[in-house]
């Protein structure tokens, strides 16, 4: 068969990849892109492959049966003597078979090629389920952690409101205390006015009434005392009652900046775990990216090799070398 000659993009012809591939067919081997490249010494697999196609489809049309190679001869007196004709249809015949036993093995070796990369497919596929999973289930413990973090926040939040409460009693008590105090102090300063004015009455009236007057005196003078006395159990007992609240409204301050340091620093975990939660919302998006990626690149790798596979027909995987052998006799 004369083929068109089609000069490629590189200066490859469809002619010399044609009769590489045939070359290759010759040495009992499946023509790939490779063979046929490593055949002619140059050609990018882009050029090659379209050419190597069109050979593969023109194979049944350029190839005859062993019988139609041999009995159909170009010029009838031309007609072999039989034991050559049966020599020649014997050669063809193991030639065919070699050819056949070739395709085969080639067509056994592409599909565990096949199988190999469909098993690191399903593995890949397996691996990036189970990483998938791994990140579902560290996002789903974050967002458990972020709700326990919430809930311990909002009873500290409690507590604090709880402490600001009690502080405001303890002030409410401490300035109760403080006006006690300065009634006491009042009531001691006009008890004290009154004894003087008493001393002064007792005085204007001691020529006229000593008696009386040391009487009233004596009995003044355990009246002050006793009001001395109980004004200063009151205003110690005051003290006392103040040293009280002030050492239960420090400690209640100092408890309460203690909660707020607790509780900036919760709140400083809660805004570290929402990141950690972001990165690996975000690690789960990549991984995803890259397992469509991979299964793209997978899908296309499996589809061109299935493309590349010569057809199962014993006629198709038939060497061109006889036809030019039979052409040459003639």
């Amino acid at each position: 068969m004369q083929s068109k000659i089609v000069r490629g993009p590189r200066g490859v012809q469809m002619e010399e990849v044609w009769a590489a591939a045939d070359a290759v067919l010759n040495q009992g081997e499946r023509p790939t892109i490779e063979r046929v490249r490593q055949q002619l010494g140059r050609g990018s697999p882009n050029t090659v492959g379209p050419m190597l196609d069109s050979w593969y489809s023109s194979l049944a049309k350029r190839l005859l049966t062993p019988g139609e190679a041999l009995d159909q001869p170009e010029d009838p007196g031309e007609q072999l003597p039989g034991p050559v004709l049966r020599a020649a249809k014997t050669l063809w015949g193991r030639a065919v078979q070699h050819a056949q036993d070739g395709a085969t093995a080639a067509m056994a070796q592409a599909q565990a090629e096949l199988d190999k990369r469909a098993e690191a497919i399903k593995q890949a596929q397996q691996e990036l389920d189970n990483e998938r999973q791994r990140l579902k289930d560290r996002s789903e413990a974050f967002e458990v952690a972020m709700q326990a973090k919430d809930a311990q926040i909002t009873e500290m939040a409690g507590q604090v409101r709880e402490l600001h409460a009690q502080v405001q009693a303890f002030q409410s008590q401490l300035d109760e205390a403080r006006t006690q105090n300065v009634q006491l102090q009042q009531a001691t300063e006009a008890q004290r006015q009154r004894q003087e004015s008493a001393e002064a009455e007792h005085r204007a009236e001691r020529l006229g009434l000593e008696e009386r007057a040391h009487a009233n005196e004596r009995r003044l003078n355990t009246e002050v005392d006793r009001a001395r006395l109980e004004s200063k159990r009151l205003a110690g007992q005051l003290e006392v009652d103040n040293r009280k609240s002030a050492g239960a409204l420090a400690e209640a301050t100092e408890k309460m900046r203690a909660l707020e340091a607790e509780l900036t620093l919760l709140q400083a975990d809660k805004a570290q775990l929402a990141k950690e939660l972001q990165l690996a919302r975000d690690e789960t998006s990549t991984w995803k990216s890259k397992f469509e990626e991979s299964r793209h690149d997978m899908y296309a790798v499996l589809t061109e090799l299935r493309d590349r596979l010569p057809p199962k027909n014993s006629e198709t995987a038939t060497p061109a070398v006889g036809s030019r052998r039979n052409r040459h006799k003639r």
